[in-house]
């Protein structure tokens, strides 16, 4: 029966269908995760890796009929192939076809791997698997629904999950993965269709469940750009390192081309996980205000390579030089998708990473103020990794700053929280400034240090009076704040004391409550953070503005004046 079963479902599956909703399927709206069932999320800690880390496998989805595109599956499978397994999800019948045309074509079939299941299309990318990195050291899948009414593709990463024996979680949450990026250090980023597919949440409740499935410590939501139909990230955004981003940028006059200005300006004022701002790089987007437009951001890493569709056009080398200038320990792989025009995407959409089994994850949350000069200041840190660590391989370095003489202090496991290590750096004097920097390695050989590019990134902290972060009205989430200074001819520079976690909003106002910007929206754990405002950089008129903190229980204002 189970046979039978499978079988009508690959002779009744449709053999291609766009990226965008076909009239039929605006019509079965409704239909949109019918047959989705959430379930509970992963327990702990868990870690989404990112697309740049190292992967063992790439999954597509291979719909031989559409002829069209063979030549640039073909190239994909070539690439990947090479350096890692690519594996094909395609129907009995297309499998046959596909070998002899990979064959054909001079791709060796020993690094790929077929699997036949039933599917609707080839858009893996916003239906497929996002692999995590759990507490236990294992792995899992976490499923979105699938803002299609496809229910076979709402079935495939099940179908991953089952025959890898790993557990998948289902999240209630509609989130195609073409809106979907990480930093691999716990910060997601998607344009604002997650809210508007997700009304039914508030944004706080959609911060909760990706910390919760995806282990998101910050989830950065930025403005969709116009016109372009699909709303996903992916194509007009890169996430190259942990603290590198890509933003493609049109030319002046274009209706995209301030957006594009204002989310990349936006990337460059958060900071990481470990404490370090991001960093951007613009790349060109070939000129079109069609709904489905080309881009070079839509692209794949598969460890050494990155694989740049290009299209026929006069930014194509001017593109592939950008990714070989800011990725020079890449092979960057320009591959044609003229065939794909106009169809809402490229080699990201249809594709989709596996990473690989062997990895070593730090978390940290970094100290930036202490008020104590008799006792040593603890230091705790969580590890997700695939081997046992090394004991005399997770120390603590750390020094004065200005000084070139580096100490070192030993991070020990804590016996009854399996995964979380402890150390103490010394106790230091009134003003002084230490920097520091955490590091470890596993018995697979992989040392990781936190911040992750340390020596050359680290973390510091000023030994202040007790009485420098002051008791504000006790809150839920918001232990106490300070601002200083409140009259500025420049710097703004804001403390927070968070008592328990939670999302914090924090925002510039003018005096009449308009919004200036954003200074910060995401998720806080317990600790000191520490936020900077330049007046002068964002180039705002003298006057008064309103300094707001938000929480699930609480809102703070201050008054802050600017001279110039």
């Amino acid at each position: 029966m189970a046979t039978l079963f499978l079988s009508l479902l690959i002779i009744t599956q449709m053999p291609f269908l766009p990226q965008w909703l076909t009239p039929e399927e605006a019509g079965r709206i409704s239909e949109i995760g019918r047959y989705y069932q959430a379930t509970a999320p992963p327990e702990g800690w868990v870690e989404t890796p990112a697309e740049f880390e190292p992967v063992r496998g790439v999954f597509i989805t291979w719909i031989y009929s559409q002829s069209s595109y063979r030549p640039i599956f073909r190239e994909i499978v070539r690439e990947v192939a090479a350096v890692a397994r690519c594996y094909i999800i395609a129907s009995a019948a297309d499998t046959t076809s596909i070998k002899s045309y990979l064959i054909s074509g001079g791709v060796p079939l020993d690094s790929v791997v077929f699997y036949v299941w039933p599917y609707n299309s080839i858009w893996i990318r916003d239906y497929g698997p996002w692999f995590i990195r759990k507490a236990d050291g294992g792995e899992g899948i976490v499923d979105f629904i699938y803002n299609r009414p496809r229910p076979l593709d709402d079935t495939i990463p099940r179908c991953i999950g089952y025959r890898w024996f790993l557990p998948v979680y289902s999240s209630p949450l509609t989130h195609p993965g073409g809106n979907f990026m990480v930093d691999g250090l716990g910060t997601g980023f998607a344009s604002n269709l997650v809210l508007q597919e997700n009304s039914q949440y508030t944004r706080a409740q959609i911060d909760s469940l990706m910390r919760l499935y995806s282990g998101l410590d910050q989830f950065i939501i930025l403005p969709r750009i116009n016109i372009e139909y699909t709303g996903h990230i992916d194509l007009w955004t890169k996430i190259l390192n942990d603290t590198l981003i890509m933003v493609g940028e049109y030319a002046p006059g274009h209706p995209n081309y301030t957006i594009l200005n204002q989310n990349a300006d936006t990337l460059t004022r958060i900071k990481n996980r470990e404490g370090i701002n991001y960093r951007v790089v613009r790349i060109p987007m070939p000129y079109s205000t069609s709904s489905a437009p080309p881009t070079y951001l839509n692209s794949l890493f598969v460890n050494n390579k990155v694989l740049v569709p290009t299209w026929g056009l006069a930014e194509d080398s001017l593109a592939l030089a950008v990714y070989r200038n800011t990725l020079p320990g890449h092979q960057i792989v320009g591959i044609n998708c003229q065939a794909m025009s106009g169809s809402g995407g490229a080699i990201h959409c249809i594709t989709m990473q596996v990473p690989s089994r062997q990895y070593l994850h730090i978390k940290h949350r970094y100290l930036v103020s202490v008020s104590d000069t008799l006792n040593p200041y603890p230091i705790r840190v969580q590890v997700i990794s695939s081997s046992a660590i090394i004991p005399e391989s997770t120390m603590i370095v750390w020094w004065q700053k200005g000084d070139t003489v580096r100490y070192t202090e030993p991070l020990v496991a804590l016996s009854d929280t399996p995964g979380v290590y402890r150390g103490y750096i010394p106790a230091q004097s009134l003003n002084d400034t230490v920097c520091y920097y955490l590091t470890f390695r596993n018995t697979q050989g992989l040392r990781r240090h936190s911040p992750n590019h340390a020596p050359a990134h680290y973390y510091q902290f000023v030994v202040r009076e007790a009485s420098a972060i002051t008791e504000a009205a006790a809150g839920y989430i918001l232990g106490a704040y300070r601002i200083y200074p409140s009259l500025t001819k420049s710097r703004l520079n804001l403390a927070l004391k968070i008592d328990k976690p939670g999302p914090v909003q924090i925002g510039l106002y003018n005096i009449l409550g308009a919004k200036i910007t954003t200074v910060y929206d995401g998720w806080l754990e317990h600790g000191i953070y520490n936020f900077d405002f330049d007046f002068k950089r964002q180039r705002l008129p003298a006057g008064s503005y309103i300094l707001r903190i938000v929480t699930p229980e609480e809102i703070k204002t201050s008054r802050i004046v600017y001279l110039r």
